[in-house]
């Protein structure tokens, strides 16, 4: 998707142009992020759903008008890539929305299961961008009055969906329709006087506020999705059938115990982290945790990391070595629950 990006930020007004380069998020106005950090896989046949079934942590039997999230797991129930996943059933095409370097790497781990299913994978995607919207007014411009929590619609070059019960819109839609919203902006600036064009970093914040975060090309492998709190987000299903890393994410579940856990945290450096980045405790010699997604913000950055959950309430945390920056704890919009006995 890099190239369509590149023509359409090409073709930008100057004035959107210089929207671009703020990264300042204010709840008072409202976004289109350019989500240059996404891509899709599409995987199309009649068998399409019935196999991803038997390969991610969600119920892909409830993807009707639904925007799905879930993780493809290893078989010691890692996550080796998350993703969001839409489906239209007129064209049997099911897309799973990732991180920029995620989809050759998630198609090449499935091709060897989809010999045997009536499903085709390709990570090819030459006329469709991925779009953010941030705000309820946001989504005016989709000609869509609202949505339910993870509800996804069909609109006529594409797919708008709400992120959970946030205030986010993910939007898989035509090049061509992504140029007309640019021109309506501009042209209209009195409509959409508060809608502005933002980079991926908006997008990536918000989500970080929400508590959502993505397995990225330095974190595969890295975390079980309880460990991501995909649990308390719809990301794991506890009632569908088997599928590769199961066995372990069930266990955990139902020993009803879990020895890390994703929070929220804000600090003071310029620098944005990458995941697998160390957490240390005041008083202790080895990390405690580890960063998963970073954005910058409005003071300094954000970030959510998987910590020790028994460390939780008694320690001051520091990013990268037990002498760094200081990690200030900031509140999730959902409670962590299930913590180590």
């Amino acid at each position: 998707m890099q190239n369509q990006w590149q023509t359409l930020l090409n073709n930008l007004s100057p004035a959107l142009t210089a929207q671009l380069q703020s990264p300042k998020y204010s709840p008072e106005t409202e976004y289109l992020s350019c989500l240059t950090g996404f891509e899709t896989l599409n995987i199309t046949g009649p068998d399409r759903l019935t196999f991803l079934q038997g390969q991610m942590t969600c119920d892909f039997t409830t993807i009707e008008s639904k925007l799905l999230l879930g993780a493809n797991c290893n078989l010691k129930g890692r996550a080796s890539a998350t993703f969001y996943a839409i489906d239209n059933a007129a064209n049997e095409t099911t897309q799973l929305i990732l991180p920029t370097g995620q989809a050759a790497y998630l198609k090449k781990l499935l091709d060897k299961y989809a010999l045997f299913s009536k499903a085709e994978l390709s990570a090819e995607n030459t006329d469709q961008v991925v779009i953010g919207l941030i705000g309820e007014r946001s989504l005016a411009i989709t000609g869509i009055s609202s949505l339910e929590s993870n509800q996804s619609m069909d609109i006529a070059q594409g797919n708008v969906s709400r992120v959970n019960n946030t205030n986010l819109f993910l939007c898989v839609i035509s090049t061509t329709l992504a140029q007309q919203w640019f021109d309506v902006i501009s042209a209209d600036s009195s409509a959409y006087e508060n809608l502005v064009i933002t980079h991926h970093n908006t997008w990536n914040q918000q989500q970080i506020v929400s508590g959502i975060s993505h397995v990225t090309t330095h974190s595969q492998d890295l975390f079980i999705p309880q460990e991501l709190n995909y649990d308390l987000i719809e990301g794991i299903s506890f009632t569908k059938g088997c599928y590769i890393g199961q066995e372990i994410i069930a266990r955990l579940h139902y020993r009803g115990s879990y020895k890390q856990r994703a929070c929220r945290f804000q600090c003071k450096t310029d620098v944005e982290p990458k995941p697998g980045t160390p957490i240390y405790g005041e008083n202790s010699e080895q990390p405690c945790g580890q960063v998963i997604q970073s954005a910058a913000a409005n003071e300094g950055i954000e970030l959510l990391a998987v910590i020790k959950v028994k460390m939780l309430e008694s320690e001051t945390f520091h990013l990268e070595q037990k002498d760094g920056p200081i990690l200030h704890g900031l509140t999730l919009p959902y409670a962590i629950t299930n913590k180590e006995k």
